[in-house]
This record gives C-alpha cells, structure tokens and sequence, in this order.
C-alpha cells in the first residue's frame, strides 16, 4: 500500500528522533522521566499556585482545567473516529517504554500538557508560568516519540487539539468566572476550614 508524502514525512521525522541502539543510557533515562513523570510534577506545581496565589490565578487555573477537560474529550473523539496505528504496531523503530497498542493520534499526553499551557500563557498572571510550562510540554512531546511510542505529528496534531479547545471554551469563561468559579472557591475554603488546616500553610480568602 502506497503512503501519502505527510505519512511518509512523519515516518521519517520519528526515525531521526527515536532513541537508536547507540542513544547514551543518560538521555534514554531522563526521556523516560520526562515521558512518564511530568505530568505529576504539573499536578504539583499548579496545586501549588491554587494553595498560594490569589483569586486571580486561580481563575486562570481554572480555566486551565476546563482547556485540558474539552482538549483531552476532543481527543478521545478522534481516537476513536480515526485510527493511526503507534510506531512499534507497524514494526518501525525502537520502543522503550511499554505502551498499549492504541491509536497515537493525537497524544493525550501532550493534549493534556498544551491544553494546561495556553491559558496560562495567555493571562498576564501567569504567563511565566505558563511558558515554563509550554516548554515543558515540548520536552514531553520530544520524549514520547524519543522512545517510540508516538509520532511527530501525534505532537502536532495535540498542539492543535489544544489550541482550539483554549479557544472553544472562551465564550464560556465569563459565565464560569461569574457563577461556577466562586462556588467552587467558597467549597475550596468551607474545606480547609472544616479540615483546620493551618492557615499559614493554606491561606484563607486570598
């Protein structure tokens, strides 16, 4: 069977990236961190700024987490109307990391972590957060086709999952600032509060 000439790129662009036999045992490692380890350290770093920061930023963690909701949907949806075999189902490169044989496109991985990034970039409190954050999805990406289990344009096609559902959602974001966000800041505090959690470590009514 005849392959188109963006398939064929994309055949090409993961074999001058996947780890090789001769790849140094350092960077294989510190891929497979980046591959299976970022996502908790995301979780950590933004639970971190919901704990810390003021109600500003965490409007725009929570849009953040609505961004990630609808990219990682609309993700599942393509998955599951259109199939694109992984790198190692049609024998081709190096797998370093064991993985389920299902469909690649687009990475849910890199969904998740763009999805996160764009809003956080986009608002004027946490841009810096969110470039670092941005950056850190790159290195995501680079690290899943790295060790074979994803396509180039797997990244691709997640960045643009992810850039289209931080679009999607804006028309929404006012009615959730106004009525659903502070619902959920006010169940935030009765939590702590019911918890006792010391106010020094969990401030109150930032």
């Amino acid at each position: 069977m005849a392959i188109s000439n963006v398939e064929l790129w994309n055949q090409s662009v993961f074999l001058g990236l996947n780890a090789s036999a001769k790849s140094p045992i350092l960077l294989i490692g510190i891929a497979k961190v980046l591959a299976g380890g970022a996502i908790y350290l995301v979780a950590l770093t933004l639970s971190i700024l919901w704990v810390w920061r003021g109600r500003a930023v965490r409007f725009v963690l929570l849009d953040a987490m609505v961004s990630a909701a609808v990219g990682l949907g609309l993700a599942q949806m393509i998955a599951a109307i259109w199939y694109h075999p992984r790198p190692f189902e049609i024998g081709l490169g190096l797998q370093w990391i064991a993985h389920a044989a299902e469909a690649s496109f687009p990475s849910d991985h890199a969904t998740m972590m763009f999805s996160l990034a764009i809003p956080l970039l986009c608002a004027p409190q946490t841009r810096l957060w969110g470039i670092i954050l941005m950056l850190l999805g790159l290195a995501v990406a680079w690290s899943r086709v790295y060790l074979g289990v994803h396509f180039p344009l797997d990244m691709i096609g997640a960045f643009g999952v992810a850039a289209f559902a931080s679009l999607v959602i804006l028309p929404a974001t006012a009615r959730l600032r106004r009525w659903t966000y502070p619902a959920l800041f006010g169940m935030y505090e009765a939590s702590i509060k019911a918890m006792r959690l010391p106010n020094a470590m969990f401030p109150r009514n930032l």
